[in-house]
């Protein structure tokens, strides 16, 4: 199966076991509500917010950096070859992921968010570039803290390529919804209805700030039908959900793939600017709110034309969503890095 952007970590082949090791406190595992880290996918049920992780600053956000390790779960992890455990563990001041060998032989964990050999360094922090899957480019900065090549703290990425998306690459709002820029703030009101962009978007990474005030019901649709209405996967806005929304979808929390994924609550809040990353590639599609990952999901139905009935591999439209006529949302700051058509 296609895997996104997938993260190579060989530290053994990297040297790692020839450093120098400093004395280590023990650790113990990280206590996290599972429920939280792993939201259930049936119907009806309200995820917890969750809580511990480790937040990034404004100035990364706005830089486009997203965490890799949200510090509380393995959550986006896999060993992908070879056999080991992952874990979450804390020394009582730091939190680490942790991976153990079963034998002396190399183990390769992944992040399905880009793909680059880590360096290894004594709590120190390295950035160093790394060439991401399909010719895709990204920087990384990595602290961590060596136990028989075992223990990170911190995994950041952003792409070093990502272009903006000014008001002349959108096009002006259908259906009932009205568009309103200014000073590069779109502000859709108005009714059901969207903003579409002017090109379509295959393989792709979008990031975008939004602003709503409390129960405003948007999305971000993308590889959509061009010219129809909403015709695409969608990626929720809404971070305030009611007990009906959960009663009636899955998916309903920001950042979720509405009807298909639950996402993390990660506890965006109304009333304040928050930040949306959407990756999609091949099948797979992945989404962070303010730069913690909330869904990693692969469409695995049969191919469709409308991703509302089928898997859609062909590049689409990205439209922005005039839920109904209390709508008024506000968006901003929009970058988008596209890759290759996956082969």
């Amino acid at each position: 199966m296609t895997r996104l952007l997938l993260f190579l970590l060989l530290l053994p082949v990297l040297g790692c076991q020839q450093a120098s090791v400093p004395a280590q406190t023990p650790l113990k595992p990280v206590v996290v509500d599972q429920a939280a880290a792993y939201p259930s996918q049936e119907p009806k049920t309200r995820p917890p917010i969750l809580t511990g992780f480790a937040p990034l600053t404004k100035e990364q956000l706005d830089d486009g950096w997203v965490q890799l390790f949200d510090g509380v779960s393995t959550f986006g992890w896999v060993v992908s070859e070879g056999e080991g455990t992952l874990s979450v563990m804390t020394d009582g001041t730091k939190n680490y992921l942790v991976f153990e060998r079963k034998d002396q032989r190399p183990i390769t964990i992944s992040h399905r968010f880009s793909k680059a050999k880590m360096i290894c360094s004594n709590d120190e922090e390295s950035v160093h570039d790394g060439t991401g899957g399909l010719g895709a480019k990204w920087a990384f900065t990595t602290v961590a803290g060596i136990s028989n090549d075992s223990r990170i703290t911190v995994v950041q990425a952003k792409h070093n390529e990502i272009q903006p998306l000014t008001e002349a690459d959108w096009k002006p709002a259908a259906g009932a919804s009205e568009a309103k820029w200014t000073d590069g703030v779109l502000e859709l009101t108005g009714g059901s209805g969207m903003v579409e962009s002017v090109k379509e978007y295959g393989d792709f990474i979008l990031q975008l700030e939004y602003f709503t005030e409390k129960g405003i019901n948007s999305g971000v649709f993308f590889r959509c039908i061009p010219g129809e209405t909403m015709n695409g996967y969608e990626c929720q806005i809404l971070n305030t959900p009611s007990d009906n929304d959960y009663n009636s979808f899955i998916g309903t929390d920001t950042g979720g793939i509405f009807r298909r994924q639950v996402g993390r609550n990660v506890g965006p809040k109304d009333g304040e600017w928050n930040y949306l990353t959407i990756a999609a590639r091949g099948p797979d599609i992945a989404t962070w709110v303010n730069g913690i990952q909330v869904t990693d999901w692969t469409d695995t139905r049969k191919e469709d034309n409308n991703p509302r009935n089928g898997k859609r591999l062909q590049p689409g439209t990205i439209q922005l969503q005039g839920h109904d006529p209390t709508t008024k949302i506000l968006f901003r700051n929009f970058r988008i890095a596209e890759w290759e058509a996956t082969p």
